[in-house]
C-alpha cells in the first residue's frame, strides 16, 4: 500500500488529500458495518458482537481482552514513554423493527442498529486496523473501547469498573456519533455537548370508589391530569440558564370505566444542559407535585429512576479537533455552540479524564432523514471512512 506523508501545519494533519489513501479500506470498513448491523444485540446481551470484535482484532494482532459477559477492551501501545488516548464507540443496537429495506437489513425480527453503533464499531475496528499497519505513524498509545449498554446509561460504568481508564489512566478520551441532520459535515460543540439527563417515575395514590359514588374516591388520574398540565407550563415559563426540556411520555392511570382511579403512573425525563439547571427545574417539579397532592388529596411520589451528566468538550482537545476538522471539512465543519438535549453515557469517562465528542453527519443525499431510534434510520456510509480518517489524524497529529 503507497502511503502519502500528511501535510502538517501548526502540528496537525491538515487537509482530504493528506489522507485519501486510506479509503483502500473503505470496504473493509463497509463489510464490517454490514456484519454488524445483520446481527443487533440489545444492552448488556452483546455476546456474539464481542465475539466479532476480538476475532476481529485477533486477526489484526492487537492484544484485547474481554470485559465480563460484554464488551472489549483493546491497546496499541507504540512507545512506552508516550501518553494513551482512548477512543471509545458504542456497541448495543435497539428492539427497534428494522424497515430500511437495506440489502444487510437485521436478521433478527423485532431489532436493529437504529443509532448507528454498527457504524461506531465498524470505525473503531477499521482504525484499528489502519494503526496495527501504521504504528509509526502515532504520536500516542491507543486504547480502544467497545462499550456495550450505551443505550440504558450502563456502559461506560460497566467499562470504568473493569479498568478502562486504568493501567496506564488515559490522558483523554475521544467519542463520537453519526446523526443524519445533514449531508457529509462535522460538528464540534465549543463546550457543553450533551445535556445531563435523569429517568422519572411519578406515582399517584387516590382511593378507589364506584362512581356512583364519587366523593368516597379519591381521582388518583386528576392528580396526574394536573401534573400534565404543570409539567408543560413548567416547560413554557421557568426560567434556566440553559434550554431545558422536561417531558413526560407514558402515563397509566385506572382500571375501569366506571371506578375512580386508585392509581397512576408517570413516566419521563429531564433534559438541561447544567447541573444547577437540572437541580432547579427537578426542586420546581416537586413543588408542583406538592401543590397538586394537597389540592387533589392524592399522594404524589417522584422518583429519579436514573441519571447521567452532561459532557463538557475538554478546551485543548477541541482546537486540535477544531484545527484537523477545518483541514477536512473546509466549510462543512462547524464549531458549535447550541448543544443538543440528548445524553450520552460517556459523560462518566469525562468525569476521570479530559474527553471530547465528535459528530459526523451523514445524511443521505436527496433522502428523507429518519431520526436515530427510527425503524428507517440509515447512514451515507462515505461519512464512516471520515470519521476513520479524522480519528487517525487526530491520534497521529501532536496532541
Amino acid at each position: 500500500m503507497e502511503k502519502k506523508d500528511g501535510k502538517k501545519e501548526n502540528g496537525f494533519i491538515s487537509g482530504m488529500d493528506q489522507i485519501n489513501w486510506l479509503d483502500e479500506y473503505e470496504a473493509l470498513l463497509r463489510d464490517m458495518r454490514h456484519e454488524l448491523h445483520r446481527h443487533p444485540e440489545t444492552a448488556m446481551n452483546e455476546i456474539e458482537t464481542s465475539r466479532y470484535i476480538a476475532q476481529q482484532l485477533s486477526s489484526i494482532g492487537i492484544p484485547y481482552r474481554m470485559t465480563g459477559k460484554t464488551g472489549v477492551i483493546a491497546d496499541l501501545a507504540v512507545k512506552e514513554e508516550l501518553p494513551y488516548v482512548a477512543v471509545r464507540a458504542e456497541i448495543d443496537g435497539l428492539a427497534v423493527p428494522e424497515k430500511t429495506g437495506l440489502p444487510f437489513s437485521s436478521e433478527k425480527p423485532g431489532y436493529m442498529h437504529a443509532c448507528g453503533h454498527d457504524a461506531n464499531t465498524a470505525v473503531l475496528l477499521c482504525l484499528a486496523a489502519v494503526l496495527a499497519k501504521h504504528q509509526e505513524d502515532l504520536k500516542c498509545n491507543v486504547r480502544f473501547i467497545f462499550e456495550p449498554a450505551e443505550e440504558t446509561g450502563e456502559g461506560a460504568r460497566y467499562m470504568i469498573a473493569r479498568g478502562a481508564l486504568e493501567n496506564p489512566k488515559p490522558s483523554c478520551i475521544l467519542v463520537f456519533h453519526f446523526g443524519n441532520q445533514e449531508t457529509r459535515a462535522m460538528e464540534i460543540q465549543k463546550s457543553i455537548s450533551t445535556a445531563a439527563i435523569g429517568g422519572l417515575a411519578i406515582h399517584v395514590q387516590g382511593k378507589a370508589s364506584h362512581f356512583s359514588q364519587y366523593k368516597e374516591g379519591i381521582d388518583a388520574m386528576y392528580g396526574a391530569s394536573r401534573l400534565v398540565v404543570a409539567v408543560r407550563e413548567i416547560n413554557d415559563s421557568f426560567k434556566t440558564k440553559y434550554p431545558f426540556i422536561l417531558g413526560l411520555g407514558n402515563l397509566q392511570a385506572g382500571v375501569g370505566r366506571n371506578t375512580v382511579a386508585e392509581q397512576a403512573v408517570l413516566e419521563g425525563s429531564l433534559r438541561t444542559f447544567s447541573e444547577e439547571d437540572f437541580e432547579s427545574v427537578y426542586r420546581e417539579l416537586l413543588k408542583q407535585a406538592r401543590k397538586i397532592e394537597k389540592e387533589s388529596g392524592t399522594h404524589i411520589t417522584v422518583e429519579l429512576t436514573k441519571k447521567i451528566p452532561p459532557i463538557i468538550n475538554d478546551e485543548n482537545l477541541v482546537r486540535c479537533g477544531t484545527e484537523i476538522g477545518r483541514g477536512m471539512f473546509e466549510d462543512k465543519f462547524y464549531l458549535g455552540e447550541k448543544p443538543f438535549l440528548v445524553g450520552d453515557n460517556a459523560a462518566y469517562y469525562m468525569e476521570e479524564v479530559p474527553g471530547m465528542r465528535v459528530v459526523f453527519l451523514a445524511g443521505r443525499e436527496g433522502e428523507e432523514p429518519y431520526p436515530v431510534h427510527h425503524s428507517k434510520f440509515d447512514i451515507d456510509e462515505r461519512v464512516m471512512m471520515d470519521a476513520v480518517k479524522f480519528l487517525y489524524s487526530y491520534l497521529c497529529s501532536w496532541i
